[in-house]
């Protein structure tokens, strides 16, 4: 529990008005420093129970990278039946989310920014809850453990041999590429983030309440197969880095991309789950076994 400034002034006129009212023998003195003080030990006890019965859990992203800021969700769950909590803070490391009011047996999401450094599996860190009510005399914390992991991948870094790579020969990509997004319209969809502003439908999206998207087919290409070992780079984790932009790139140009790493082999595919696989592939390779 942390004394506030309005809190400590507060208390210094409590105090004060006891001071003279004990010197002066003054009823209404008395009467005053009582209530104060009952306001007091009021607060405390609400303070102390909207603190209780409450959850917090992370909603993270599909994609997070190693040491690139990423835009996550946390939530704040009421497990009250009856009560709603009020003025709560949610601070995780150096950021700070705001949840004014939250209604009993409801969540409500706010956004963050946070970056996790190092690939591979990687537990959220614990988080702070704070409360300023019922006033902002005292503020109660408590820390609460988010048993939480997610996978981190190698952070993308451009490739600078990329023109010696050849992607319809197996194992690259070429410089001039065709863009991904030129056949035939397959179906429209709500539009999820990420898609260039070309494909969405604005004609359809005026007409709903949220933005729709043109899927449309690729362009047939031959598949890809990235090995990790061809690529350049003095380290394996440039290579990973190396790696990571160039399944990003070619799947986001139609390309269907396969993997060698090691022992490992992926076929070549499409996709959302597919580049997901593939960035999962990535980020922990070489953490369970000896790796050149």
């Amino acid at each position: 529990m942390k004394l506030t400034r309005s809190g400590f002034i507060y208390i210094f006129i409590t105090l004060l008005l006891g001071f003279a009212a004990v010197n002066t023998g003054n009823n209404l003195l008395y009467l005053m420093v009582s209530a104060l003080l009952g306001f007091i030990a009021v607060s405390g006890v609400l303070g102390k129970w909207n603190l209780d019965r409450v959850h917090v859990c992370y909603l993270p992203p599909d994609e997070i990278y190693d040491g690139l800021p990423t835009l996550l969700s946390i939530e704040l769950v009421n497990r009250r039946r009856w009560l709603p909590i009020f003025l709560m803070e949610i601070v995780v490391a150096d950021c700070t989310v705001f949840f004014p009011v939250v209604d009993p047996q409801q969540g409500l999401q706010k956004s963050l920014e946070l970056t996790l450094c190092g690939r591979g599996r990687r537990q959220l860190p614990a988080v702070a809850v704070r409360s300023r009510f019922p006033v902002n005399f005292f503020i109660r914390s408590k820390g609460l453990i988010i048993n939480q992991q997610v996978t981190v991948f190698p952070a993308p870094l451009p490739c600078p041999d990329l023109h010696q790579i050849d992607p319809g020969g197996g194992q690259g990509s070429q410089q001039n590429w065709q863009k991904g997004y030129d056949g035939d319209i397959n179906r429209i969809r709500d539009y999820q983030g990420g898609e260039p502003l070309k494909s969405i439908h604005w004609k359809l999206s005026a007409r709903h309440d949220h933005l729709k998207v043109k899927e449309l087919s690729a362009v047939t290409r031959k598949p890809v197969v990235l090995d990790l070992a061809e690529l350049p780079g003095p380290s394996l984790e440039q290579r990973l880095r190396y790696a990571s932009y160039l399944v990003t790139r070619w799947l986001r140009d139609g390309w269907p991309v396969g993997l060698k790493a090691g022992s490992l082999e992926l076929s070549p595919g499409t996709g959302q789950r597919h580049k997901l696989l593939l960035l999962q592939a990535l980020a922990h390779y070489g953490q369970d076994q000896k790796t050149p």
